[in-house]
This record gives structure tokens, C-alpha cells and sequence, in this order.
């Protein structure tokens, strides 16, 4: 190369510098989709908003199939990165079961995951159990079965039974049967398989379940207002820098904000990923409405473990059930007070547009620590835009009388009732190195053989709360918020109503705040068998926070 040569080749570098800056400056600005850099909702979001696919019965039979299996990254994207993630049907969001009171669900469960190695599955153990004392080896990252969340059906058999495990290149056929009786409402359904529940649905594994509305007793204006419903699964997919999740110790709770995550050991985790909440795999999607359009929507908070603090700005949300259970009234949350979404909450809400045309942001608001899961200030987060067009539909909301006989146990007050207590402390501690936690509930990591036994037919208050580390602990952990999940039958619980004043309101899933004690009522009826309480952070669900219940039926003795 001769001096002419080199000096053009100096000149053009000096160029090249003066209009990108410097080699390191530019690869500052280019990322790999995939990499911890925040994502660019104009390019990747802002599309149509979209309903996952359904899936309806013939005859009072929903017969289907559900592959579990990995995404194509070479189809399958979020935000520009391609995904190999555990998935139903090689997609971000499992399809919607629409049934009715009395249906019978079919589903063959094809797992189709490939079978891990001995070493395989054997790291996968190490990476629990060097940060929890487990009482019992989980089952491994591809083993799976399914729960039907908040769903009054057979825990046993082949229905709802969590305590199965269904192994790799395996199939297996579910049979769900709905009572006639069936509160109506929005549930969901998701992988379960303990050890293995937080990465599959870390990954996407869920999806919605409807249990239709009968049209000759609904409302004229709600069955209007489910026209055009909306059904919003919520999900924290979480992703590494090369589209996939293979490390559990990710889902685990990590620094809150991103100048943190420089120092982090572990960058995979939520906060410093800087992935997005979806919406049925979309990223900010946008609804279209019309002026004074109402719409339902479902929403689910399917999230490993994500507080959403709900709202629509300038928008009031009419809140017409709680995790599935009609409210039989509506309750009005005015705009800018956000709907309480925790890990497996439901809420159904009316949303009436406003007269003014524009668009309009759907977020999660922000909420400081004390209020929130990950205990950090948690910035506010767009979901959704509602975009009102120039166009006029101007519909009516039910009213609060008209929504009262759809409440599905009426006036039932089983506070009344409550003859036993049953107890039930969520402990996240650690040992005095400070190596490893303990996830137990009532002092006991979760092992199948240790069963609390209930009586079939019994009405009982139930007490929750959480403990930490006892004061001798160096740096011990405090009471930190767990959420209470109970399956089979739902519970009553008072809350502060829109207006104030308290209110009985049934659900299946509950924040429990440490050390504060909350209480609860429930009742079992018709069904026997083994199913489960536990965190429904599922990452503690997996390192041991889950009990075994048993409904037994003890006959009454008949005097002579």
C-alpha cells in the first residue's frame, strides 16, 4: 500500500467518524433484538389489538388437542428477537377454551418437549436446590401437566389433578367436566408441574378459559357490551440474550432499576432485562373504539410474578367480576384509580369510551414499594393505546340491579358460618450464611406426602399471613408479600369498595401482605380428593412455598 493509499483510507475513517463517531459509540447504537436494551415500541408494537385464537365445543364437548413444544425462532419473534420458548402449540399465548355451564373439556396434552439427559436434569436440580431447601426433587424444565385456574371441578383422576407429572414424548388425555351450576366467568389454565411451573409459564404457557354467559339471563347491555369483548393475557415473558429461558434462578427477583443491572451477577433477570409486559404475545397493541362504545374486558394477570396497577386514561373502569365470580353489581373505579392486578387475579371490566375522539393510554401505573410485588418504586409502564374514532355508538352500561342476579352464590355470607380456622404463614427466611432460603408454608417446604386433611361439606375461616426472619438472623429477610392461591373452591374476603365502605367479594387468589394477618372463609363442597395451596409467585411455588389439602368425606353417624 503505497502514502496516497493509506492517506485516503485515513481520510475516509476520519469521515466515517465525523458522521457515526466512534467505532465503540457504534456499536452502542446497533443491538441484537434480543440483547438487555429497551425495546422500540413504534417498530415492534402498536399493531391491532388481537384476541388469541378460539377453541369452542360441539355438542357440550370441547374436544382438543394442546402440543407442548418449543417456538420456531426462525416464525416466532418478540420485538425483532426469534424464540425458542416452552410453549402450547408453538405460540406466545395458548388459544381460549370458550365453554358453557355443564360442558365437558376434552384435551390431550401432547408433550413434545424433548426428553433432558441424565446431566441435563441434574443441573437443572442444582440450580433449585443451591438456592432453597427442598424437601422433595421438582420435577425437570420439560415435564409439565396442566391446572385449570379457579375452576370448581375434580381435583383428582384425570381432571384438575396438579399433582400429575407429564414427562417428555408422552401424551395425556384430560377430562374436565364443568357443573351445570358453574359460576360464569373468566378463568385460565396454565402448566403446574411443581419445579417446572415458573420457567414453563415464564416462557408463555397459559391461556384463557370463558365460561359463556347464558343469554337468556344476561343482560341486554352486557351481552352488547361482550360483542366486541377483549380478552388481555397478561404475560412476563422472559427471554436471554439469545431468545431463550433455560435458567430459573431468572425468574428470581433481581435489582428494580436498570442503572443497577451494570453491577448485577445476574442480568437475566425481569427488571434488567428490560422486556415488556405483552398482551397475548403484542407488544402495546392498540384498540379501536367508537365514541361511547362499551367493550368487556377480560383481564388476567398471567405473570410469574408482576404487580399490574391497571388504568385507562380519562377513562372510568366498571369492574363487574372478580376472578371469574360475578360481582352482581358494578363497581365503578374512576379514572386514575388503577384495578389491583396480582399473579392469577381475573378482573372483568366495562369500558365505556369517551366521547372525545384521540387515543388514549392503557397503562400499568406506577406504584412505590410498599405496594409492590417486587418490593422496589416500579416505574410506570404503557400496555395497551385505546384509539377512539370520530364514529358514534352511543351504548348503555347494565345497571347494578340488573347485574345482581348474576352473582353466583348471592347474598351467602359464610363468614356466618366459619366453624373451624385453618392457618396458613408463607416464611421466606434464609439459613445464617446466608446461601440459602427457605420457602415453606407453615414452617414445611412442600413434600406430596404432607396432606392437610378438610372436612367435606365444612365452612372454615382460613388466617394467612407471612414471617420472615427471626431477629438473630444476620441481615435476615422480613415479612415480605406472598398471594395466596387455593384451588377447587373459592373464598370470601372483605376489601374497600369504589365507595368506601367494605364489601364481601368471592376469590381464588389473594395478596397476603406480611406481617399483617388476613382472613378469609371458604367452604368444600362437592368434590374430594388432593389438590393445593400455594404462592402463586410461581418461582416460590417452585422452590417448596406449596402445601398439599385433602377433602375427605367423613360419614354423619345416625343416632338410634
Amino acid at each position: 500500500m503505497n502514502k496516497s493509499q493509506k492517506k485516503e483510507i485515513c481520510n475516509l475513517l476520519i469521515l466515517c467518524t465525523l458522521i457515526f463517531g466512534s467505532s465503540s459509540a457504534l456499536a452502542g447504537k446497533i443491538h441484537s433484538p434480543c440483547s438487555y436494551h429497551p425495546i422500540d415500541i413504534d417498530k415492534y408494537g402498536k399493531q391491532p389489538f388481537q384476541n388469541p385464537p378460539e377453541l369452542h365445543p360441539q355438542n357440550g364437548r370441547l374436544e382438543t388437542e394442546l402440543t407442548v413444544q418449543y417456538t420456531d425462532p426462525k416464525t416466532t419473534s418478540i420485538a425483532g428477537c426469534g424464540v425458542k420458548l416452552r410453549t402450547y402449540n408453538g405460540k406466545l399465548v395458548g388459544p381460549t377454551l370458550r365453554v358453557r355451564q355443564g360442558d365437558v373439556i376434552n384435551l390431550l396434552l401432547k408433550n413434545r418437549l424433548p426428553k433432558e439427559s441424565p446431566n441435563e436434569i441434574q443441573a437443572q436440580f442444582d440450580q433449585e436446590n443451591q438456592n432453597a431447601y427442598l424437601d422433595t426433587i421438582p420435577a425437570s424444565f420439560n415435564t409439565t401437566n396442566v391446572h385449570f385456574h379457579g375452576l370448581h371441578v375434580s381435583p383428582t383422576g384425570n381432571s384438575d389433578n396438579v399433582l400429575l407429572a407429564i414427562a417428555p414424548q408422552t401424551d395425556f388425555p384430560y377430562e374436565v367436566t364443568l357443573p351445570q351450576d358453574h359460576p360464569i366467568g373468566s378463568y385460565w389454565y396454565h402448566a403446574h408441574a411443581h419445579g417446572s411451573t415458573s420457567i414453563q409459564v415464564g416462557s408463555g404457557m397459559a391461556g384463557a378459559i370463558v365460561i359463556e354467559d347464558n343469554p337468556i339471563t344476561t343482560p341486554k347491555a352486557l351481552l352488547a357490551a361482550n360483542a366486541n369483548e377483549k380478552i388481555f393475557v397478561l404475560q412476563t415473558t422472559l427471554y436471554n440474550q439469545k431468545g431463550e429461558l433455560n435458567n430459573i434462578t431468572s425468574l428470581f427477583p433481581g435489582p428494580s432499576q436498570p442503572k443497577d443491572c451494570n453491577t448485577a451477577a445476574n442480568k437475566d433477570t425481569w427488571p434488567c432485562s428490560q422486556r415488556r409486559i405483552t398482551i397475548n404475545g403484542q407488544i402495546v397493541p392498540i384498540i379501536t373504539m367508537k365514541r361511547g362504545e362499551v367493550q368487556r374486558w377480560r383481564l388476567i394477570d398471567t405473570a410469574f410474578r408482576e404487580s399490574i396497577a391497571f388504568a385507562v386514561e380519562k377513562h372510568d373502569l366498571h369492574e363487574i367480576a372478580l376472578d371469574g365470580n360475578y360481582l352482581g353489581r358494578i363497581d365503578t373505579w374512576k379514572a386514575g384509580t388503577p384495578i389491583d392486578l396480582q399473579p392469577g387475579y381475573r378482573s372483568d371490566v366495562l369500558v365505556k369510551a369517551s366521547m372525545t375522539p384521540g387515543e388514549y393510554r392503557i397503562i400499568d401505573q406506577s406504584v412505590s414499594s410498599l405496594k409492590s410485588l417486587r418490593q422496589v418504586d416500579e416505574p410506570e409502564n404503557l400496555l395497551a393505546i385505546l384509539r377512539i374514532t370520530n364514529e358514534v355508538d352511543d351504548m348503555a352500561l347494565p345497571t347494578s340491579e340488573e347485574m345482581a342476579a348474576l352473582a353466583p352464590f348471592g347474598n351467602l355470607d359464610l363468614s356466618k358460618k366459619a366453624v373451624g380456622v385453618q392457618e396458613v404463614a408463607f416464611k421466606l427466611g434464609q439459613d445464617m450464611p446466608g446461601k440459602k432460603n427457605y420457602f415453606q408454608v407453615n414452617y414445611r417446604a412442600f413434600n406430596p406426602d404432607h396432606v392437610r386433611q378438610l372436612e367435606l361439606g365444612t365452612v372454615d375461616m382460613w388466617s394467612l399471613t407471612t414471617v420472615g426472619d427471626p431477629a438473630a438472623v444476620p441481615n435476615g429477610i422480613p415479612p415480605t408479600p406472598h398471594v395466596f392461591h387455593i384451588h377447587v373452591n373459592p373464598f370470601q374476603w372483605q376489601r374497600t369498595g369504589p365507595d368506601g365502605k367494605p364489601q364481601m367479594v368471592w376469590k381464588d387468589t389473594l395478596l397476603v401482605q406480611g406481617p399483617t394477618v388476613t382472613n378469609i372463609y371458604t367452604q368444600y363442597h362437592t368434590y374430594i380428593g388432593k389438590f393445593v395451596i400455594h404462592c402463586h409467585i410461581l418461582d416460590h411455588e417452585d422452590l417448596g412455598m406449596m402445601e398439599v389439602q385433602e377433602v375427605i368425606n367423613i360419614p354423619v353417624a345416625h343416632s338410634h
